[in-house]
Order: C-alpha cells, then structure tokens, then sequence
C-alpha cells in the first residue's frame, strides 16, 4: 500500500484511552450490581461506547440512562488522567513527516480535550492540523470531518491513509475516499472493511510504503 498522508483517529489510536473508557465502564455496571468481565465490555467498546451501554444494560436489565449516568461519573475521575501515546504513534508520525506527508487528526473529543492529551503524550509537534466534532462536523462514520480535512490541505485522498481502530472511523475513510487501516485491540475481534489490518502501529512501517 502506498500513502504519503496519513489521517489520524485519537482515542485508541494515538493515545491508549480504552484502559480509561473500559474501566468506567466496569465500575459503573459493578456499582449499579452488574459484575461483567473486562474482555466483554471491551469488544462491545470497540464498535462504540452507546452501543456498548445499550447492550450491556438490556443484558443486565438495567435502564440505560442510569447506566450512562453512573458512567459518566465514573470517566469524570478517569477520563481526566493523561493517556500514553500508543506504541510506535510518535515513531510512525516521524516517519510520515520525514517523508514528506502530513499528520492529520479527525476526532470526536473537543478541542481543549484532544489537545491536552496530546501534550501530555508527547505528540502534539508531530501533528500538521486537525479537526473535531466540536468545530461543527458531524460524528464518524460521516466523512465531512475527513473531507474537510483533505480540503484544507488541497489532498488528493488517493494520497491519504486513514488509520483507525474501530470500523466507524474505516467508513468515514472508504466515503472520502480514503484507503483504510484498522488498528487491532489484541485478544478483541472485530468485523470491518478495512483495506490492511495493524496489530500495531510500528507494522504500518513494516507493511506500508510512503511515496
């Protein structure tokens, strides 16, 4: 596969979030009598946290605005913590920019939010723009946070992988017009139609040719 751009997705892909997302959500159902292990919630997280909820709470007979309430409350303590960058997302970027190509990042988390973690981690000067939902877009799987990325930029999408670890940010890829790649949680399966799967991202080095 070759790409010179590559277009980021945040939570679990540049950062390691899940611990954080997964773990309140362990909480939250333990608090309201519900015991689920840790590996169930994780493959339910990794199409979309309501999904998860929603799922969770008919399973558990419980109400889901209670179950999201109790979430939130439990993220508000988690949530705040700096994340790690993921293995190999500095190495990757550095990589992309000495190429040539751009760092680019379309996420669902506000401004303020995704640009805190992102000094935290370590990151934030390897990437050339970004865009939230926050500015006005709407939620992956809609490709307008994408497209107005590649529009910014005057990108060709030909030019341009998406890298993602959950099949909503591959959809919006495939609709700009983007080849794909998923970021894979060991030990979780899921479904996607993505163009190349990562275990990791040091592999998108080990697989991938940028021109």
């Amino acid at each position: 596969m070759t790409f010179r751009h590559v277009l980021w997705d945040l939570d679990g892909t540049l950062l390691d979030t899940y611990p954080a997302t997964d773990g309140s959500l362990v909480a939250a159902l333990a608090g309201l009598g519900a015991a689920v292990p840790l590996a169930e919630v994780q493959a339910l997280t990794r199409l979309t946290l309501d999904h998860a909820v929603e799922v969770l709470s008919r399973r558990a007979g419980l109400h889901v605005p209670d179950v999201h309430a109790a979430y939130a409350r439990e993220y508000a303590v988690r949530g705040q913590q700096a994340a790690p960058a993921m293995p190999g997302a500095a190495q990757v970027m550095r990589a992309v920019r000495a190429a040539g190509g751009l760092n680019l990042l379309g996420t669902h988390r506000d401004r303020e939010g995704a640009r805190w973690r992102l000094e935290a981690a370590g990151l934030d000067a390897l990437l050339d723009d970004m865009l939230c939902v926050s500015d006005g877009y709407a939620r992956k799987p809609d490709p307008a946070l994408f497209r107005a990325l590649l529009s910014r930029h005057a990108l060709d999408a030909r030019d341009v992988l998406v890298v993602g670890d959950r099949e909503l940010d591959v959809q919006a890829g495939r609709a700009a017009g983007c080849r794909t790649a998923l970021l894979l949680t060991p030990g979780v399966t899921v479904a996607h139609t993505a163009d190349v799967e990562l275990p990791d991202l040091t592999a998108l080095l080990q697989t991938a040719d940028t021109a």
